[in-house]
């Protein structure tokens, strides 16, 4: 499921010896199996992407394994080196590393590994971590490897990171890395408004599948204030906390916010799912989340309830819903979304 990458050969190659006597941290965007084929004293796995947490619990010890945010309990793992893959927004990516830092001893080492077109080219620039002097040891495979030590203590606290903007006179919280960071985006506006204007019947479960700030599922719950339940999931756990924030903040009732890879944790039937699927994973363009979300539509709805999601118009609806046996039906469209509903009948 998940393949070695080859930057990762090259990295257990030519490291293969160096940490026999280490405990190592791996952190960040990693989506590989080289904590598990790297030889150490002990591997420990951060990771905030819950079907690689899925996929790891299977593998390994899960005392050495955290999914979200690490606390200080994680001190007394005196880890020796922290091995970090950049992620492609810079925020985001000193968010974790800083996370993680704060839980070190001086004079850990540390490697940063990235891809090119991910930002790390300019990880000198940085003024944060001008405290790991880092220095660029490789430049191969279309990656970089940066190495370094931490000189001076890290303070981390969760409330410097959190973003928040004002949307229909609710609050909306997000973390770095989280879709819809600092405004609400064109799609999720669209799918809100049509489900506002529609003449749907809100009852029962809904599922806000890709749940990010929270942002749908608080504006459903402004505008049908009926007896159903929400739940909210996604796969990332800076989204878990942003939406559980939201939710506090504006004083959210009724739901369940829990991590979950579409329906991979979901053992609910529901009479309305929706959803602004995300058409990249990691750098790379897909659409694999709407293949699954359609694809297994039907095996979590109850009979009569509806998919309703948005996508971005320069994506070929014909050619993507070729496949599905099933009446896909437009129910709003402008310029650049259109939104999408499948009725189980």
């Amino acid at each position: 499921m998940y393949r070695l990458l080859s930057i990762n050969k090259y990295f257990l190659s030519l490291f293969k010896n160096k940490f026999l006597n280490k405990k190592v941290i791996f952190a960040g965007n990693i989506i590989d199996k080289i904590p598990i084929y790297l030889k150490t004293l002990i591997s420990f796995i951060n990771t905030h992407n819950y079907d690689y947490y899925n996929w790891l619990k299977k593998k390994i010890n899960n005392n050495y394994l955290c999914y979200g945010l690490m606390d200080n309990k994680y001190k007394n793992y005196n880890f020796n080196v922290l091995i970090f893959f950049w992620l492609k927004d810079k925020q985001e990516s000193l968010f974790i590393l800083n996370n993680i830092l704060s839980l070190l001893s001086l004079k850990v080492e540390i490697f940063i590994i990235g891809s090119n077109n991910c930002g790390v080219k300019k990880i000198n620039n940085i003024k944060e971590l001008e405290i790991l002097n880092l220095k660029k040891i490789l430049n191969v495979r279309k990656h970089i490897i940066f190495h370094g030590i931490l000189t001076k203590n890290i303070y981390f606290n969760i409330k410097n990171y959190w973003n928040y903007y004002y949307y229909d006179n609710y609050q909306i919280y997000s973390l770095p890395g989280v879709f819809g960071n600092k405004k609400i985006d064109d799609g999720s506006k669209l799918l809100i408004s049509t489900i506002n204007n529609s003449n749907l019947l809100i009852k029962g479960k809904i599922l806000d599948l890709g749940c990010g700030s929270g942002i749908i599922s608080t504006a459903i719950q402004n505008n049908f204030k009926k007896n159903y339940l929400i739940y909210a999931i996604d796969i990332d756990a800076k989204a878990i906390y942003s939406t559980i924030k939201t939710f506090n903040k504006n004083m959210i009732k009724n739901v369940h916010v829990f991590p979950s890879n579409i329906y991979s944790n979901v053992q609910e039937k529901f009479d309305l799912i929706i959803s602004n699927p995300p058409i990249h994973k990691n750098l790379s363009f897909s659409l694999n989340f709407i293949y699954q979300m359609i694809n297994n539509f039907k095996k979590n709805i109850n009979y009569k309830g509806e998919l309703l999601f948005v996508i971005n118009n320069f994506i070929s609806y014909k050619k993507l819903f070729n496949n599905f046996p099933l009446k896909i039906y437009i129910l709003s469209k402008n310029k650049n979304f259109s939104v999408f509903r499948i009725k189980n009948i």
